[in-house]
């Protein structure tokens, strides 16, 4: 005859009980937002007339905040802006391809203006390159959001040449704009990740007049005034937000099929083209404003979970737990 008896295995339960109560513990959510954008091939010139720059004013700036603290670097007649970080920043400065998400939170601009046109830097560019990235990710409960920004303001004389009526001014440039943005399920309401981009153009005139305006949004003949679109290959002027009805998906902004920028962010390798020329500019001061920002923006709302009070699992849970020690010690 074979006889069975029944073991207890303290071991076993003691972990089922620690299971059981940290199951009443809550899990942590997360948000991701990534904006992009490369400007590269920029080129400012006049078809008609003659023109003359007075002065110009670069501009590159960063900034960052994360759960209360903040950060600004960078500023006027500078052309590349030290990178704004807070918390758990890897990317170096300059370095404008994704870091991505991660177990820890952290915010981060960086903002470059690589060549420039007006006035030639290095000695010798003949076309403007700038790069904006704004990035910050959140783990569990908080806020955070980056900026990237570069632009220039730029004196313009237009001066009448003899037989003309004037001067026009043509913009050629290329770009590759790329944003993500990205909400947990565990968020709750009022959560939101949202990325942002802006390029514009305008003109001044002396009486602070805007006689030209340029805001590039993926259809030619839109986003202008005071001149005429020849091409605009997707839109620069645009926000793409991920909240609690669309958590739980990665949106992406890539209307050119050129991907997610690798290496540092600064290549030329991929872009769509974009054109525009003003109308007739007559004789007297302008002020040309060249600027594009792009900026990343998360919250998140701790879930609230309706649970019986005192908790009846982790009331269980430690009910368990003490019933193992007490076997354990036996």
């Amino acid at each position: 005859m074979t006889l069975f008896s029944r073991t207890h295995r303290p071991g076993a339960l003691c972990i089922a009980c620690l299971l059981m109560a940290s199951a009443s513990g809550g899990a942590r959510a997360s948000a991701y937002a990534y904006s992009y954008n490369n400007i590269f091939g920029l080129t400012v010139s006049n078809p008609t007339g003659s023109i003359a720059v007075a002065g110009n004013t670069d501009i590159s700036r960063a900034t960052a905040t994360l759960n209360g603290g903040s950060i600004i670097r960078g500023g006027n007649n500078v052309v590349d802006a030290p990178q704004a970080a807070l918390g758990a920043v890897s990317k170096g400065q300059n370095h404008f391809s994704q870091q991505g998400q991660g177990n820890a939170s952290y915010s981060r601009g960086d903002a470059q203006i690589i060549t420039s046109q007006i006035p030639p830097f290095p000695p010798g560019a003949t076309s403007t390159h700038s790069v904006n990235a704004a990035e910050a990710f959140l783990f569990d409960t908080g806020s955070a959001d980056a900026s990237g920004r570069n632009g220039s303001n730029t004196g313009l004389s237009v001066n009448l040449v003899v037989g003309a009526a004037g001067a026009t001014i043509l913009f050629n440039f290329q770009a590759a704009p790329f944003m993500q943005a990205y909400l947990d399920a565990l968020a709750g309401p009022g959560s939101a990740a949202s990325s942002n981009m802006s390029v514009s153009f305008t003109i001044t005139n002396a009486t602070g007049q805007n006689v030209f305006n340029w805001s590039p949004d993926g259809m030619v003949g839109s986003g202008i005034a005071g001149g005429t679109e020849l091409a605009d290959a997707a839109g620069l002027n645009i926000s793409y937000s991920a909240n609690t009805v669309t958590s739980g998906n990665m949106l992406t902004y890539d209307p050119l099929g050129c991907g997610a920028p690798a290496g540092t962010g600064s290549g030329t390798s991929c872009g769509g083209a974009y054109t525009a020329l003003s109308n007739n500019l007559v004789a007297g001061n302008y002020t040309l404003t060249l600027n594009t920002v792009n900026s990343a923006d998360l919250t998140i709302v701790p879930r609230v979970v309706q649970v019986s009070e005192p908790s009846t699992l982790a009331l269980l849970g430690l009910g368990l737990l003490g019933l193992c020690l007490r076997r354990s010690g036996a």
